[in-house]
């Protein structure tokens, strides 16, 4: 469809119009000018389903708890125990590896303090460390560590 008196531009008209630094044409309308896009934040780092961040900063809140005298009961030095492991600062409770965990160890990790709960001395400290492992893994919505609060 042409419309009389009407200049009609296209690519094939004006091949160098949008190289860089080019200008278009006479009487041809300019190029679209787009807001620069949002910056992009990079991925947070994530063990199992659950981010680094929030696992540190729980096994911060239980140290800042134990600093300020509170004795954690066997269940929740598992809870430690599992946390300080995902994060890299201990050994596994129960397999023994060191690390941050992938999904298998986290996996095996499970495995074993669930048969160290049924078999073992310390069952209470198995089922903590299982309880924190299973949280991290995405296997259930219950953290198992409620937030301390300063005095």
């Amino acid at each position: 469809m042409s419309v009389p008196g009407a200049t009609v531009f296209g690519m094939a008209d004006t091949p160098s119009w949008n190289r860089t630094g080019a200008a278009a044409p006479a009487g041809a309308p300019t190029g679209q000018q787009w807001p620069a896009p949002p910056p992009v934040a990079p991925p947070a780092l994530t063990v199992g389903r659950r981010t680094f961040a929030d696992i540190t900063r729980l096994l911060d809140n239980i140290e800042l708890a134990v600093r300020e005298g509170y004795e954690l009961p066997e269940f929740f030095d598992g809870v430690r125990d599992a946390y300080r492991w995902v994060s890299g600062r201990a050994a596994a409770p129960y397999t023994g590896r060191t690390g941050i965990p992938d999904a298998q160890q986290l996996r095996e990790e499970d495995d074993a303090a669930d048969e160290a709960m049924r078999t073992g001395p310390r069952r209470t400290h198995a089922n903590g460390v299982q309880h924190a492992v299973m949280w991290v893994r995405g296997a259930t919505e219950d953290q198992p560590w409620l937030i301390w609060q300063s005095s």
